[in-house]
This record gives C-alpha cells, structure tokens and sequence, in this order.
C-alpha cells in the first residue's frame, strides 16, 4: 500500500462541530482565545475517531489538529516547505507553526490526548532541548476554505531556552530565526492558519515590547 493511502486509511480524532459551536464562540475566519480550557474536556466527551478519508469529506466534522509556534525570546522559527513535501499545494509555502493529526495510539490512561499528539508532533519535526515551556493560545479556525472547514488547529507557544533548535526532515523542510517584522514580510507566502496566527501577533505586538 503507498505511503499516501496508509495515511489516508489512518484514523484520527475529530469532533462534531455542532459539539464545539455549541459550546465555544464561533469564528468563521480566526483565533479564538475564549474558552480555550473547554477544549480538553469537549474533546474527551465527544471525540472520536474515524479513518481520515471519511474525515477529509465530512464538513460536519472537525479533525483536532495540535498547531505550535516556536518561540526563542523575541524570535520566532519560520518553517519553509521545499518541493520534497508529497503536498504540491504545499510547495514553497511559509509556516509558522509544527502540527498533524491525532491518532489513537496518543490515548493513555488519565493523559490528555492533545497534549500528547502535541508532543509526539515536536519530537517528530524538530530537535528542540529538553525543559521547554508551553501554553494553549486558541483555537485557529477558518471555514473560508475547503481545507478548513474540516480541520480545527489547537495553538500551543513552545518557548524554548536555547536558539539551538534543529528541523528534522531537511529534505521537506527548512527552518531559520526570525523577528516579527521579517514574520509579516513573509505573510503572502504562509499557509492559511500561519497567516491567522501572525495577525494575532501583530495585534498583540505589546507581548514583544
């Protein structure tokens, strides 16, 4: 079977819309910041997960998708995809933030599944030292696209002591140390919820002074 198909006939977590509208406020396009300790709980009782292909076309589910920018002091890493990527709409685009999908082999007893596709995720991108920090930001939504309207991205800031982080699959991806006026230079390049996450920091830029 192709690498593409597994990934394909993979399961992974989603939750119904209906379940996360219900509850927390909607955005069709952005970053919502309400109510973002809700997130673990609504997903513990209503997620589930379902193979991937069904969850690719079914808009009235939302695959939970762990999204985290790297932070070193006032610098961020900014991530390019280089032609390697299976993706070609993919190519060359600029991201901010290392993320996938959740699979059911990141359920533990009394362990919360985010977090732990969230670290499964950063260990997997990049080389980053031991004794980071993080925290959940929001929640990055966009029904604008088609993409979108079946993802839902959970935004963690990893701060990390040391400059010394590394990208792991350089073949598909490079990374390098940017400041946040270089981050807006290179906004009509990133991929949809990049952009979404550098408008908060630029209407948060007080967070750098």
């Amino acid at each position: 079977m192709a690498y593409a198909e597994r990934k394909m006939n993979e399961k992974v977590l989603v939750v119904p819309a209906a379940c996360l509208w219900g509850r927390l406020p909607y955005i069709k396009k952005g970053l919502i910041t309400e109510g973002v300790d809700e997130v673990a709980g609504l997903v513990s009782r209503c997620g589930t997960f379902v193979e991937r292909a069904a969850a690719e076309n079914d808009s009235s589910l939302k695959q939970i998708i762990p999204y985290a920018v790297v932070r070193h002091e006032r610098s961020f890493l900014l991530l390019r995809r280089t032609s390697a990527q299976g993706e070609r709409r993919l190519h060359d685009k600029l991201s901010i933030g290392v993320g996938g999908h959740i699979n059911p082999s990141e359920i533990t007893p009394g362990g919360d599944v985010i977090l732990c596709g969230l670290t499964r995720e950063i260990e997997e991108e990049i080389e980053i030292a031991p004794g980071y920090q993080k925290r959940c930001v929001g929640l990055i939504n966009d029904d604008t696209t088609e993409v979108g309207t079946v993802h839902l991205g959970v935004l963690f800031e990893i701060f990390s002591a040391s400059a010394n982080v590394r990208v792991r699959e350089t073949k598909k991806m490079e990374g390098e140390w940017v400041g946040l006026e270089q981050l807006k230079r290179g906004y009509e390049r990133m991929e949809s919820w990049s952009q979404i996450v550098c408008d908060w920091y630029v209407g948060h830029s007080g967070l750098f002074s």
